[in-house]
């Protein structure tokens, strides 16, 4: 079986090979390769979606413990669990709950790695490494960003630091938007970069993945019924909008840099 890394950079199959003959004989045509990765990355997703909805956060521990070890790590801060609520700072008075855990990150990047990563799927054996690549990357990005993110709500906190026009809650939610769709924007140009080469483009696709979690899946779930949810769906959907307004105007003003130095 050929090695995840090997299927993800290859740039061009070698002089002779056939793209949908795998080395163990198994024959699968590209165009039903790339539908198998993007159906079992959906069924996956799902199932990831509804495994999140009806764990307590004691079955979390698989993605809530590295993301206590590396917040402290990154702050100094210890963190102890907490059968039933999490990871307890009892110097800080923070908890690490299920809500934390930054899991629907970690789908949304497995869906967009995925995606990008689709065209990689030439074969049966090369479809079942770009998902479980797309899995392992998804899980160390979501412990990363996550880390980044209660780190810098800790610092935060430490130094009091709060936007005198906004709650509380709404600024809880736009450090997450900060950080989560940020992420996602980081792992969209580092994959982008294997997948496709130095190309500029619009981050069309951690767009519509942040969406699909933040506003399309609570839609499905019957969420915009619920007091205060066309607030919620208004920085949701505006605040990422802006991120990608900044991306864009200093990628063109670098490329205009760029094109003028002699």
């Amino acid at each position: 079986m050929k090695s995840a890394t090997y299927v993800w950079l290859t740039v061009a199959n070698p002089a002779g090979s056939d793209p949908d003959q795998t080395p163990d004989g198994l024959v699968c045509t590209r165009p039903l390769a790339t539908l198998v990765t993007l159906g079992v990355t959906a069924l996956i997703m799902w199932g990831l979606k509804r495994y999140y909805a009806d764990a307590p956060v004691d079955d979390l521990g698989w993605i809530l413990a590295p993301t206590a070890k590396l917040t402290t790590v990154v702050t100094g801060v210890a963190f102890e669990y907490q059968a039933g609520e999490g990871y307890l700072s009892r110097e800080r008075l923070f908890l690490i709950a299920k809500a934390c855990a930054g899991i629907n990150f970690m789908i949304a990047a497995f869906g967009m790695t995925a995606w990008l990563g689709r065209r990689r799927a030439t074969s049966a054996l090369a479809a079942a490494d770009v998902i479980v690549l797309s899995l392992v990357v998804s899980y160390a990005a979501a412990i990363v960003v996550n880390a980044a993110r209660i780190s810098a709500a800790l610092w935060l906190g430490a130094h009091h630091v709060e936007a005198a026009w906004l709650t509380p809650g709404q600024f809880h939610r736009v450090e997450g938007i900060v950080f989560y769709f940020g992420g996602l924007l980081v792992l969209y140009d580092i994959v982008r970069r294997f997948e496709a080469g130095d190309r500029p483009g619009v981050p069309m696709a951690p767009l519509i993945c942040y969406y699909a979690m933040t506003i399309a899946v609570p839609i499905a779930n019957g969420s915009y019924g619920r007091p205060g949810f066309a607030g919620h769906l208004a920085v949701v959907f505006l605040l990422p909008l802006a991120w990608m307004a900044v991306l864009t105007a200093g990628r063109l003003l670098m490329a205009r840099l760029k094109s003028s130095t002699p």
